[in-house]
């Protein structure tokens, strides 16, 4: 079952009895504890009486057992959340109260950073009564998507190019993103949208300075640009590595295959653009590569990401290969 699905079922009072919520997207995990915690008593006054808070490394099963088999008072149910279960000692000794466990208690098993083993009998059994959430290791190329479904929640817009611009800064840490994120509550109305320059000035991303304004310079040929941008790279190897800065030409050179054979070329929102500057860049990429190019080009995107990651013994540090890549695109020279 997905977050949303269980936000949901939250949100129309349908309970399993137990939860376990693991895997290694802490964010998903935090978001839905928190909405558990936030929501689940309509009366507040209920929560002194009928909710309980423990930590796995504090804790032990047999009190855990009792806290649950407790019944509530003044309310249909009781909620009991246990965070960092992984530190949680002999935590399959819940296994009999899996079995057969107090209709009246949400049990929550908040297990963070890792997976309870799928082969024991306690996981099998929480996945027949109840509720299991695994959350998946998020990618770089996932994040993007990420801040577009926070911001959407958050009642703001969006374009897909600042998604990105804040998905390459900050990277897979969607809980930092989502803090971000909250400071426009207090700066723009809900509805308008987080441009660019409000992120730039905000978050303190450079527009200058980043992948995707690197991709702006090839598309347009403009090799002192790109080589700027380099540079700028160069001075901070770690925030920039050549195997993420490759992920975005990909990415963005597949795009414009995607518009090469679209019968809807009018319509740019298709391919994420949304902005009149975006859009002149986007055309220029269109008449600067043809298909033929385009089809050389993530033949070279494919050859530098093996040789970034030692194939064959290669040795050449990431800033040299990214500027040999660089201009062997924006030189069309791309026999390797």
């Amino acid at each position: 079952m997905d977050y949303k699905k269980i936000i949901d079922n939250f949100q129309k009072k349908i309970y399993a009895p137990i939860y376990l919520l693991m895997g290694d997207n802490p964010y998903l995990i935090d978001k839905i504890t928190h909405f558990i915690e936030d929501n689940f008593f309509e009366d507040e006054s209920l929560k002194d009486f009928n909710m309980e808070i423990l930590y796995g490394k504090d804790s032990n099963v047999p009190h855990i057992v009792s806290l649950a088999k407790q019944f509530p008072m003044m309310s249909n149910y009781r909620l009991l959340i246990i965070k960092e279960a992984k530190d949680l000692k002999k935590i399959t000794d819940l296994l009999a109260y899996a079995q057969k466990p107090q209709k009246q208690t949400v049990l929550v098993l908040c297990y963070k950073y890792g997976r309870l083993d799928k082969r024991t009998t306690l996981y099998k059994t929480i996945e027949k009564i109840g509720c299991v959430f695994d959350s998946p290791k998020v990618y770089d190329n996932q994040v993007s998507k990420y801040v577009l479904d926070m911001v959407a929640e958050k009642g703001f817009t969006m374009d897909r190019y600042t998604a990105e611009l804040i998905a390459n800064h900050i990277g897979t840490d969607l809980a930092r993103i989502n803090n971000e994120l909250d400071k426009f509550k207090n700066i723009i109305q809900q509805g308008n949208s987080i441009t660019s320059d409000l992120v730039q000035e905000y978050i303190g991303i450079s527009k200058e300075f980043n992948d995707f304004e690197l991709v702006n310079a090839i598309f347009e040929r403009n090799t002192q640009k790109a080589f700027t941008i380099i540079q700028f790279f160069q001075s901070n190897p770690q925030n920039y590595p050549i195997q993420k800065t490759i992920g975005a030409f990909y990415s963005s050179f597949m795009r414009l295959i995607q518009f090469h054979f679209s019968a809807h070329k009018s319509n740019l929102r298709l391919f994420n653009i949304y902005t009149r500057e975006a859009e002149n860049t986007f055309r220029q990429g269109v008449k600067n590569f043809p298909y033929y190019h385009l089809t050389q080009v993530i033949y070279l995107l494919k050859i530098y990401d093996l040789k970034s990651k030692g194939f064959e013994g290669c040795s050449t540090p990431g800033n040299e290969l990214l500027k040999e890549l660089v201009f062997r695109i924006i030189e069309r020279r791309y026999d390797v």
